[in-house]
């Protein structure tokens, strides 16, 4: 009997671990590093997605979404973060942000500001339980370069309260 008490125990102690602060991963062999400093209060990660692409739509009620596709000439950028829940118990006190961007595959240095920003199909999306505030949104000022094997995107305040403002990351 002590021993079926012992496992749900173990098994628990083993899934609270905590996480690191930022991630980087990539689909492809390159690594990628978050060099911008991520909010103490939350987690940061960088993915590339190898073969995909952004499938930008709208809803019933004009709101946007989008969806990841299958496409072998481009590649998708998307970098989250994520706020500590300190009450585990409460089902509606996450809050994320994120943003997100295609970009052809041969990608080499590029530099898109402003209303050009548009033709990599940036979004940035809030997610949380905050009405008028969660979803996602064009971005439609700002810029985004890379250069070598910098990335740096700078947009300004979307939304109320935002967090995520200025990312760099080493690709």
């Amino acid at each position: 009997m002590k021993k079926y008490i012992l496992l749900p125990i173990i098994g628990l102690i083993a899934s609270c671990c905590s996480t690191k602060n930022s991630q980087a991963t990539a689909s492809n062999s390159k690594k990628a590093k978050i060099e911008s400093s991520c909010p103490e209060e939350g987690t940061c990660s960088f993915e590339i997605l190898q073969n995909k692409s952004m499938n930008v739509k709208t809803d019933g009620i004009d709101k946007i979404y989008y969806e990841l596709e299958e496409n072998p000439d481009k590649v998708v950028f998307l970098y989250k973060y994520q706020k500590k829940i300190a009450d585990k118990t409460l089902q509606d006190a996450g809050y994320s942000e994120e943003i997100v961007f295609e970009m052809n595959k041969d990608y080499t240095d590029f530099s898109f500001s402003d209303k050009r920003i548009q033709s990599t199909k940036m979004l940035f999306g809030v997610f949380c339980y905050c009405k008028g505030k969660a979803g996602n949104y064009r971005v439609t000022k700002g810029s985004l370069i890379k250069k070598g094997s910098d990335l740096q995107i700078d947009i300004p305040p979307i939304v109320d309260n935002q967090i995520i403002t200025q990312i760099k990351i080493s690709l």
